[in-house]
């Protein structure tokens, strides 16, 4: 985490501080279902939850998860902040979880790693979908999605993945929730938010790698949001809250958006993640808890089960035009270097493209500021450490091109 001190992780600070004193009380533990949101009825599951398996070690910090499509009784988990690059496959088909395989992902920082989903691949098959998109201070100018093939055989590997940047429309925003249409492979994001509703964000089909993508709200989410997966049927998906500070429940919607059911979750003391064992059944689980759980799904939350969904053709990618001389470019600044509340100036360059091209830049620290016209960032800095800097130059035609650099402040 850097310790750069800007006002949107300042506001974020107090707002993590604030949760961090509420009663110890909320945190539940046990095989019990929690209690709903005031005013929320709660269906009771079809069927007693049942113990599916426990965790291998090395998963303390879990906090994504997604079930294989290759591999029957498998599915895949990661932990958060601070931990490996890893997405670990866990065969489940025992009470006791056993570790398949170990893929390290080449290339990716797990700066917040708290969503998992199984997408689609540019061929169409399944992709495990791992989503760096934790903002507890509201630090991060942008979020990404790490995408690579599910493996056909599972051993230990290094993969390495294509990577999507995403921003929000509406201004930065903490989420622990990545979920992929299984029919058309589009990825949406659910924000997190303590004490109220968060919303559902949709990626534009496809995401354009190396650009940054705009996430653009388009359904409703539960107070504290913290995964959420689609239904293998594609005709529903859920949202779950969980502990410390949400109910443990599954919210569970149909494709428009309409809420089917809330479902009653295992209590467990930081419920952190959900996914579809299949169209009638959810898989839970908590950080700091080894046991996974199956949930069965009321008939009313499980729309679909027992017939094949009709396929949404998936749109076909706008071929990438290859580049000619006059095609825009931003010349990659290269590591940079400040000294706090000290003059720093660093310019970025743009060839090729129509004029007028305008610039953009994410991540700056307080006391930076970047003159779109120019492209001279300019300013005496406030902080330490190494933050990573993105920037985009966009000309009269629309046309983009990005590019982003470590910027490290030192104190002399």
């Amino acid at each position: 985490m850097s310790p750069l001190l800007t006002a949107p992780r300042a506001a974020a600070l107090a707002t993590a501080a604030l949760a961090a004193i509420l009663p110890a009380a909320a945190w539940m533990t046990g095989a019990t279902a929690s209690a709903a949101p005031s005013g929320t009825a709660v269906a009771a599951p079809s069927q007693a939850p049942e113990r599916k398996c426990t965790l291998p070690g090395g998963l303390a910090e879990l906090s994504g998860l997604a079930v294989s499509r290759r591999h029957p009784g498998v599915f895949y988990a990661v932990n958060d902040s601070g931990n490996t690059n890893q997405v670990f496959a866990v065969d489940c088909s025992t009470p006791t979880g056993r570790l398949a395989a170990t893929l390290t992902v080449s290339g990716a920082a797990n700066t917040d790693w708290e969503g998992l989903a199984l997408g689609k691949d540019a061929a169409g098959g399944p992709a495990i979908l791992v989503g760096d998109i934790g903002d507890n201070l509201g630090g991060r100018a942008e979020i990404t999605v790490h995408a690579f093939p599910e493996p056909e055989r599972l051993a230990d590997a290094t993969v390495t993945p294509v990577t999507h940047r995403f921003a929000y429309a509406d201004g930065r925003h903490d989420a622990e929730s990545l979920l992929a249409d299984p029919v058309t492979g589009r990825m949406y994001v659910a924000s997190k938010l303590i004490g109220a509703a968060g919303r559902l964000y949709r990626a534009p089909l496809p995401p354009i790698p190396g650009q940054v993508n705009t996430l653009t709200a388009v359904g409703p989410a539960p107070v504290f949001a913290t995964d959420g997966a689609y239904s293998p049927s594609g005709a529903s998906y859920a949202l779950r809250s969980g502990g410390p500070l949400g109910a443990n429940t599954a919210s569970v919607y149909d494709t428009a958006g309409a809420k089917l059911a809330d479902v009653a979750l295992p209590a467990q003391s930081q419920g952190e993640t959900v996914a579809y064992a299949d169209c009638a059944n959810l898989l839970v689980g908590s950080e700091n808890d080894t046991q996974i759980w199956r949930v069965p799904l009321p008939p009313e939350a499980a729309p679909g089960c027992g017939s094949t969904p009709t396929p949404t053709p998936t749109p076909t990618p706008t071929p990438t035009p290859t580049p000619t001389p006059g095609d825009l470019r931003l010349a990659d600044p290269g590591p940079q270097k400040c000294t706090f509340n000290q003059p720093c100036t660093i310019r970025l360059t743009a060839t090729g493209g129509k004029p007028p091209v305008r610039y953009a830049a994410g991540g700056l620290p307080w006391g930076l500021t970047l003159d779109s016209a120019s492209g001279r960032i300019t300013g005496r800095p406030w902080g330490s450490g190494t933050v990573r800097i993105t920037v985009t130059a966009t000309d009269s035609t629309g046309a983009t091109a990005g590019a982003a650099f470590p910027l490290t402040l030192t104190w002399f």
